[in-house]
């Protein structure tokens, strides 16, 4: 409730883009942003209104330079993670492990189309959070 209070356009941007994909995506992509969101609360206080224009240019922006990356490396999700950078590293620390512990195989729940998805919309939201956050 008091993201949807304080942050209500990410929060809908996050949902929205996460409605259509099946629970095993959607679930660790929701928990990730509530997480993400908590680290940049409790360590940079109160975060500024952020609008959707600024949500989705911040996400067209990270979506084409994934794309950049996709074309010129073969394992996507590690290496563009490894690539990626970030002014927010520690939090960047948290979302790579969570989506890369799984092993692939048979048994992977997550693809790597799937960790590139839950990857880009990490970034977006860690890009946007950095950006509107107020020191306290």
């Amino acid at each position: 409730m008091k993201i949807s209070n304080s942050q209500p356009e990410l929060l809908a941007f996050v949902a929205d883009l996460t409605k259509e994909m099946g629970r095993e995506v959607k679930e660790p992509g929701i928990y990730m942003f509530f997480v993400v969101y908590r680290m940049f609360e409790k360590t940079q206080g109160k975060i500024k209104s952020i609008s959707s224009e600024q949500i989705i240019e911040c996400h067209e922006t990270n979506e084409s330079s994934m794309e950049r990356l996709e074309r010129a490396h073969e394992r996507f999700p590690d290496r563009a993670a490894r690539i990626q950078i970030s002014k927010q590293p520690y939090v960047m620390k948290y979302v790579v492990p969570t989506l890369m512990e799984q092993k692939e195989g048979e048994d992977a729940v997550l693809t790597d189309e799937d960790k590139g998805f839950l990857f880009l919309l990490s970034k977006t939201v860690i890009d946007v959070l950095d950006q509107k956050s107020v020191r306290s």
